[in-house]
């Protein structure tokens, strides 16, 4: 075959070479927009499994997908499960220091359901960030089913400690006569395991009401006294029945004004007479 019939069959053939062109093209297309979308990679340790599985397990800030669990393993001393996490590109600062990372999964229980939705699209974990301006940390220590509940800006803390937390759990409210002024926003043991830590996060417009002289205490829905000359039985809100939570009360001789972190003790009670303390709290 002469040279003008090679390359004029070589000519008659060039669109054969377009679709293995056109693929390249795209393959390069794809793996540019996965490398531009990919952010750190974080570790998350959990006590159990429950549901993690990798490409389908997302980590959500306010329902938002923010990453996603690539792999799962077994930490090196065999007492956790790690969760490897891809961040989006830009969400780095969710991952910061005393961030909080949590499993949301479904519970029942008589205050009612939660987590109905990953009956369908899986478990999922959910994060509380740390501050905006703190350091980034790829490692975490993840809990199970802890609901974090509200953010803690704008808000004061303070200690409440008790022998016996009962049913007070992170999430709770703390009012003040029936009006909500804080939560709960963790429950601990002591480091000498002596007594149980509540703190609660009050609303910083009401941090006047925190006195050192405040009474805390476990709200109940139905509280019974019974002897053999009389019977006395109050039954408290709905919202008590469902949500529990913490009551404050200050007497009429009001302390100063509890500075964030004051330590109060958890009485199990109302304080008797109460109901009629009538402190003026003002700044």
């Amino acid at each position: 075959m002469s040279i003008k019939r090679k390359f004029i069959s070589a000519l008659s053939g060039w669109y054969l070479w377009i679709f293995p062109l056109f693929a390249i093209l795209i393959t390069f297309a794809l793996l540019s927009q996965h490398y531009e979308k990919k952010g750190e990679v974080i570790e998350i340790k959990f006590d159990e499994g429950m549901g993690i599985q990798p490409d389908r397990t997302l980590v959500r800030f306010k329902g938002v997908a923010i990453g996603k669990v690539t792999k799962v393993t077994i930490a090196d001393d065999q007492k956790d499960i790690i969760a490897h996490v891809e961040l989006d590109k830009g969400s780095e600062r969710f991952a910061v220091e005393n961030s909080k990372f949590s499993l949301v999964i479904p519970k029942v229980n008589f205050r009612g359901i939660s987590g109905l939705e990953t009956l369908v699209g899986g478990n999922y974990i959910t994060v509380r960030p740390g501050a905006a301006n703190g350091r980034f940390q790829d490692l975490f220590q993840g809990e199970i089913g802890v609901d974090y509940g509200e953010a803690l800006e704008d808000t004061s803390y303070y200690i409440v400690e008790t022998e016996h937390v009962g049913s007070v759990s992170v999430g709770d409210s703390v009012t003040f006569r029936g009006l909500k002024i804080g939560f709960v926003s963790k429950v601990s043991l002591s480091k000498q395991a002596r007594s149980v830590v509540v703190q609660v996060n009050i609303y910083n417009q009401f941090t006047k009401l925190i006195r050192t002289n405040t009474h805390f205490w476990s709200r109940v829905a139905v509280h019974a006294n019974l002897s053999l000359l009389k019977v006395d039985i109050k039954v408290n809100s709905l919202d008590a029945l469902l949500n529990g939570g913490l009551a404050i009360a200050t007497p009429d001789l009001a302390g100063d004004m509890a500075k964030a972190g004051t330590k109060f003790y958890l009485f199990p009670d109302q304080p008797k007479n109460s109901d009629a303390w009538s402190p003026v709290l003002e700044y």
